[in-house]
């Protein structure tokens, strides 16, 4: 196994988390994981495309790294109090939407208007559907480092999926990064207290498993059965323990 490929996909988030998380707390994760991936896949691969260029010459996996970029930017502005409320939810619900059409855009071009309609408009749902889950269920959970532990189980599983009965190698990896970044961060809480999630980490954290399911079913071989149960295992986090009252 050749170890470089994981190296370029785990240094970069892990280090920016655990610069950033140590420096501003767990309200910086966002932005370590946003530019984590980014320069996990100029590593692996290539810079992105800006928006601009991928507007007229679309690229699903490039497209979703700058979604998640957006997510972070959405994330890192609640935590900040500078977007909140309905209008941090909805705007969750809108780039999760968003995003599952310009992942698809490309291979979309391709298909009958009936089955872009279906596959484009099924996806932006579950994508908004999760992120409001993810807000839902770090809103309700009790402060402290078991929801965190249970989002970096959730992205691994991910990236082995997509690895495993997806055959994608590039979307893993990426995926993989994501749960590196929480998992590091999470690891500052050993000289860094307290680190918690909140419910700005589920916009990025939700649409980020959307659209990784996404990508590999329509990008990849992910199986749509496979890509199913993944999509409800976030429902598994309404079980942990709630805030006290």
């Amino acid at each position: 196994m050749d170890l470089v490929p994981v190296l370029q996909g785990t240094l970069p988030p892990i280090a920016a988390a655990l610069l950033l998380v140590s420096l501003g707390g767990a309200r910086l994760l966002p932005l370590a994981a946003g530019l984590g991936l980014l320069v996990a896949y100029g590593l692996l691969k290539r810079w992105p495309d800006p928006p601009t260029e991928l507007w007229f010459a679309p690229n699903g996996t490039e497209w979703l790294l700058w979604c998640l970029a957006a997510a972070a930017v959405l994330a890192l502005l609640e935590h900040f109090r500078l977007w909140r409320g309905r209008l941090a939810a909805g705007s969750a619900v809108l780039l999760g939407g968003l995003g599952a059409w310009l992942v698809l855009a490309k291979v979309a071009a391709r298909w009958p208007l009936a089955e872009t309609l279906l596959h484009v408009g099924l996806g932006g749902l579950v994508t908004a559907g999760l992120a409001l889950l993810l807000r839902a269920s770090l809103h309700r959970a009790r402060p402290g480092l078991l929801p965190a532990i249970a989002v970096t189980v959730l992205l691994s599983a991910d990236a082995a999926l997509l690895v495993g009965f997806g055959g994608s190698a590039l979307l893993g990896q990426l995926c993989g990064a994501l749960a590196a970044a929480v998992g590091a961060g999470l690891g500052t809480a050993l000289w860094r207290r307290p680190f918690a999630l909140g419910p700005g980490d589920g916009t990025w954290l939700g649409i980020a498993h959307g659209l990784f399911l996404l990508a590999g079913v329509h990008l990849a071989s992910l199986p749509w059965l496979v890509a199913v149960f993944a999509a409800a295992a976030p429902a598994l986090l309404l079980v942990l323990p709630g805030r006290t009252k």
